[in-house]
């Protein structure tokens, strides 16, 4: 393949076993971390011809248009964005959180999955095919105590994915929601401990997943949403309907 995946969150996690399975497939992976802290790692875990990675703030309007033109330019499209950049702090029931740290959960989880698409979806609707795969969580369709911020927070990303999907269905652009389930990752190991997070599945079976969505093996509508738990597909959904 040839395509150009754009990628949040892409240095380490889901971020980057989606980087890694998309640039093994001879896919050129545009991938986006915050920091330049995990490099090191993720360019020996990707093929480094395949795999170009930005740094940048996607909290912020200003260098997300930034960063999208500078793709543009580079590549001249985007086939594959795929908003996967998270944040989770730790448990707390409802009334032992601060405002600005709900507020925050909002900014760093769905404020940049808005951004992204606002700045991409101009670039991508002009083509035939394009796709965008908005990464919510089980906790994003139905509430999980003591993570009250982020599962309200991912709940948006489902909505506004359904939304987008509606506002497109007369192009070529469709737009999903992934839905994992627990991840053995280090999001996990620091919210519930390093045996719970042994026993999660692993990002590179729910990045095979979207891989197989991406290749067309896998159907989701546009708009529906699929929940990938215990190293399975939970269930398929379609959107609302209108």
């Amino acid at each position: 393949m040839n395509r150009i995946i754009v990628i949040t969150g892409a240095s380490r996690g889901l971020g980057l076993a989606l980087a890694k399975q998309f640039a093994v497939s001879g896919d050129t992976v545009f991938g986006i971390s915050r920091t330049r802290k995990y490099w090191s790692a993720a360019k020996k875990a990707v093929p480094a011809d395949h795999f170009k990675l930005l740094a940048g703030d996607i909290t912020s309007e200003k260098t997300v248009k930034a960063l999208l033109a500078e793709i543009k330019r580079r590549a001249g499209r985007i086939d594959i964005l795929i908003n996967n950049a998270g944040y989770c702090a730790p448990l707390a029931r409802v009334e032992k959180i601060s405002l600005k740290e709900f507020r925050e959960h909002f900014r760093q989880n769905l404020d940049t999955t808005f951004l992204m698409c606002k700045y991409a979806i101009p670039v991508m609707k002009k083509q035939a095919r394009a796709l965008i795969m908005n990464v919510s969580s089980m906790a994003g369709t139905r509430a999980v105590p003591r993570l009250v911020s982020y599962s309200a927070a991912k709940f948006g990303v489902l909505a506004l994915s359904q939304a987008i999907a509606k506002e497109n269905s007369e192009t070529g652009l469709r737009c999903i929601t992934i839905c994992p389930g627990g991840m053995n990752t280090e999001m996990r190991r620091e919210l519930f401990g390093m045996e719970d997070a042994m026993h999660q599945q692993t990002p590179e079976f729910v990045s095979g997943i979207m891989f197989q969505i991406a290749e067309g093996k896998i159907s989701v509508p546009s708009g529906g949403h699929i929940i990938i738990r215990h190293s399975k597909i939970a269930g398929i959904f379609p959107p609302p309907a209108a």
